[in-house]
């Protein structure tokens, strides 16, 4: 059983039980954001959230019913409940709580069928003395929960629901080797047993007696259409600039996260002028002035965050508070410039998941080993018409896991949590209707899916933060485009040549071209670009750990500084205490890697569960309360 522990420090989260009172966090002083508490029969809440998303919670339905939000609604479409107007954005000046508030008014509980926006929510009904909590379509806000007895606790963090007092739990050694290989257990599962996530795109009602009863409202489903590739182009970015121009306001001040691709500036293309544009690296390398050109030729603002050979060592601390075991302890790549960027915007975008929506990212499409030359990824899709077949491309993507000892066998595992059931595919608990669905939409659907969930975590704490592709208006298109367009085509580079052929007209920091050339053009282009600069013409970084794009070469960080060894020795007592890993695999591992083998993988991904304060606690090890992971509500006033 982990035992209870004392919460440290508040970040922006939701925490729920029924059936049981949550711990009572010790006051801190507060830094932003509005809350709410509620300790009662049956339910406790408690609420952190930004004061420019939430007004006053609970909100009040009605004589009987409340409501708890965390997150954005952008608006609803009434299509899903049988109406003809389709998609109304929220007024820009209403906060989401009182939006939704007013949507359960109207339709009852089935509103949550028609939002849009990235967000999770917690109806109760005091009358019945059920809770309802509800997820967006994808999950973007996950959130974790356990049964122990007759009741239920629910929160955004892993950690709280294993720290709560009836919550007992142990490694699952089958879902901690996914973690260990894939960085990230698939669907609704956990490395943690009896924690799971709760179901994307789905109303769980929780009744009085602890019963539970879900209501799936959508699940993806690929359907191309076939058209005109300039067709969906033209419909993109009318939906693009619909959506971004909904949600601009003239009050608020914007940043955007700007590498010197092409997403990121799609968002700038979007907004116009009057934007912050940040872009994070080591050194200004040619990413970097690729950024800085677009920003100056886009009439905006430029700001550098350097990020010194000691950023990765400090996150190790500042980041562990968002993890859930998905992504690495590196994820979250803007927390040491949270004051620089907060006391310059309000808001923030980045151009996250354009790839995995509308490119290649999560297809499967064969790469070849060319040696000294590298890899060579062929953009055409390798077909996957059956389960066995998924499960082969699942172990032949995974990253050896040879340099560590892991608990079971990853195929297994694989095995046993992808099946056919009544007609459907499940996939580690979560329900796809076709094959199809399963291998297009399984890498965002659920978004835990993805392993970059640290990395939204973050900039979520941070301040309001949207990642515009995650509007459902735009994951519709994405469903209806076929995979050739998505393989062979751009529809970003595209929308950008539309929005602003100057800003599509500066080279691509990878490909070296502008963004407005044919496939072809581009696909050569990019891959002779990259091979001369392997070979002949590339930039020398200032020290062997930088790249000439916005990450740090890890691989040559570990090598080059000593911070690893340092932080896994700190951790010893911890790895003592683990039945599943031993000190010495650890140093050969290690060792392996300085000698000259890739083994950031492993390396990453153990100290990062070593770091999170669940571990330490299953390994008999007390957590530093002053870096633990949990929020706790605040009072702190703020209006819109």
């Amino acid at each position: 059983m982990v035992g209870q522990q004392e919460v440290a420090e508040r970040m922006v989260g939701l925490r729920g039980a029924v059936g049981h009172e949550l711990p009572t966090p010790r006051t801190t002083t507060p830094e932003r954001g509005v809350s709410s508490q509620r300790q009662g029969d049956p339910i406790s809440m408690q609420l952190s959230t930004h004061s420019l998303l939430s007004g006053d919670q609970p909100v009040e339905i009605g004589p009987t019913t409340e409501l708890w939000l965390l997150g954005e609604v952008y608006g609803f479409d009434d299509g899903p409940l049988g109406g003809s107007r389709g998609h109304t954005p929220r007024p820009k000046h209403q906060d989401s709580a009182q939006y939704c508030a007013e949507l359960y008014a109207d339709h009852g509980r089935e509103f949550v069928h028609g939002l849009n926006g990235n967000y999770a929510g917690v109806i109760h009904d005091r009358d019945t003395g059920s809770v309802s909590v509800f997820t967006d379509r994808l999950g973007s806000i996950p959130i974790y929960y356990a049964t122990p007895g007759d009741g239920v606790v629910f929160a955004t963090e892993i950690d709280a629901i294993a720290d709560h007092p009836a919550v007992e739990t142990e490694f699952d050694l089958g879902y901690l080797h996914e973690y260990l290989v894939y960085r990230r257990p698939f669907g609704v599962k956990t490395p943690l047993t009896g924690i799971e996530e709760l179901q994307p795109g789905t109303i769980t009602t929780i009744e009085s007696d602890g019963s539970i009863e879900e209501e799936c409202y959508w699940r993806p489903r690929y359907r191309p259409h076939e058209a005109p590739f300039e067709a969906f182009v033209e419909e993109f970015t009318e939906r693009f600039s619909e959506l971004i121009g909904e949600w601009r306001r003239d009050d608020l001040e914007y940043g955007v996260l700007l590498s010197g691709g092409s997403d990121s500036r799609l968002n700038l293309a979007a907004l116009g002028p009057g934007v912050t544009c940040f872009h994070m690296a080591g050194w200004m390398s040619r990413e970097a002035r690729t950024a800085e050109r677009v920003a100056i030729e886009s009439g905006n603002e430029f700001v550098f965050l350097r990020r010194e050979q000691d950023y990765q060592e400090e996150a190790l601390g500042r980041n562990r508070r968002f993890n859930n075991f998905n992504g690495w302890f590196t994820q979250g790549y803007a927390t040491g410039f949270e004051e620089e960027i907060t006391d310059r915007v309000d808001v923030l975008l980045s151009g996250m998941y354009a790839d995995t929506l509308f490119k290649g990212h999560v297809i499967p499409s064969p790469t070849y080993d060319l040696g000294s030359l590298g890899n060579l990824s062929i953009p055409v899709e390798t077909k996957i018409e059956t389960i066995p077949e998924f499960i082969d491309w699942l172990c032949e993507i995974a990253p050896s896991d040879d340099n560590l000892p892991v608990p079971n066998d990853l195929r297994s595992t694989l095995e046993e949590n992808i099946y056919r059931e009544d007609g459907e595919i499940v996939h580690h608990g979560v329900r796809y209707a076709t094959i199809e669905d399963l291998v297009y939409c399984s890498g965002y659907y659920p978004l835990t899916n993805d392993d970059d969930i640290i990395f939204r975590n973050s900039l979520r704490d941070m301040l309001p933060y949207r990642t515009p592709f995650l509007d459902n208006r735009l994951i519709d298109l994405s469903l209806r485009m076929p995979i050739r367009y998505r393989l062979r085509r751009n529809v970003i580079n595209e929308a950008v040549e539309r929005l602003s052929p100057r800003l599509a007209g500066i080279a691509h920091a990878d490909a070296g071209i502008g963004l407005g050339h044919s496939f072809p053009v581009d696909f050569v282009g990019r891959k002779l670009k990259a091979l001369w600069r392997k070979h002949i013409g590339n930039e020398t970084p200032p020290q062997p750990y930088l790249s000439s794009g916005s990450w740090v070469n890890d691989a040559e960080l570990i090598r080059t500084d000593d911070f690893y060894w340092r932080a896994i020795e700190s951790h010893a007592d911890v790895i003592e205490g683990l039945d599943f890993i031993d000190f010495e695999d650890v140093r050969a591992c290690y060792r392996a890697h300085l000698d000259g083998q890739n083994n950031v993988v492993e390396l990453y991904t153990l100290l990062t569960i070593l770091t999170m304060p669940t571990t330490q606690t299953l390994a008999g090890v007390r957590a530093d309360t002053d870096q633990l992971t949990r929020f706790e509500p605040v009072t702190h006033g703020g209006e819109q």
